[in-house]
C-alpha cells in the first residue's frame, strides 16, 4: 500500500480526472462548518471532522470513481435516498465517476454533509469511537 506524507502529497498522486473531483469535494466540505477540520489517517486517508468524524474519502478507482463515506451513515435518514451500503452496518457513501457526476448530484451531497454536521452538533454523545465499541461488545 502506498503511503503518502500528507493529505496534499496524497490529492497530487491521483489522476488528473480524480485530482479535480477530490479537491472540489475538499474545499467544499471545509467550507461546510467554521468548526470543520481535516485529518489525514493511515498514510491514506483524508477524514472530515466537525466535533467528531463526519465523512472520508474512501476507495478511489480510477475507471470506478471515489466513494465519499458518512461514517456514521446508518443514523442518518438520507430522505433523498442516495447513500448506498454496500453491506456495511455503519458507513454509508455515495460514489462519484468524476467531478461533472459530483456536481449533477452536488446538492443531494451537501443536504447529507449538512445532516451528518447536524448529527455531531445534536447528539455528541454518539461519537464514532462510542458506536464501534459498542458494536464490538455485541
Amino acid at each position: 500500500m502506498v503511503q503518502y506524507a500528507d493529505a496534499d502529497d496524497f490529492l497530487a498522486s491521483q489522476t488528473p480526472e480524480i485530482r479535480q473531483l477530490l479537491s472540489y469535494v475538499r474545499q467544499l466540505v471545509m467550507v461546510a462548518h467554521p468548526k470543520m477540520r481535516e485529518r489525514f489517517m493511515y498514510s491514506s486517508t483524508l477524514f472530515f471532522m466537525c466535533q467528531d468524524y463526519v465523512c472520508y474519502f474512501g476507495k478511489i478507482h480510477k475507471t470506478q470513481g471515489v466513494e465519499i463515506c458518512f461514517v456514521k451513515g446508518f443514523l442518518l435518514k438520507d430522505e433523498a435516498g442516495v447513500l448506498e451500503s454496500k453491506g456495511r452496518k455503519i458507513i454509508r457513501g455515495m460514489t462519484f465517476q468524476n467531478l461533472k457526476d459530483f456536481q449533477a448530484r452536488e446538492d443531494a451531497f451537501l443536504e447529507v454533509l449538512q445532516e451528518a454536521i447536524l448529527l455531531n452538533e445534536t447528539q455528541p454523545e454518539k461519537t464514532f469511537a462510542k458506536i464501534m465499541f459498542e458494536r464490538r461488545k455485541k
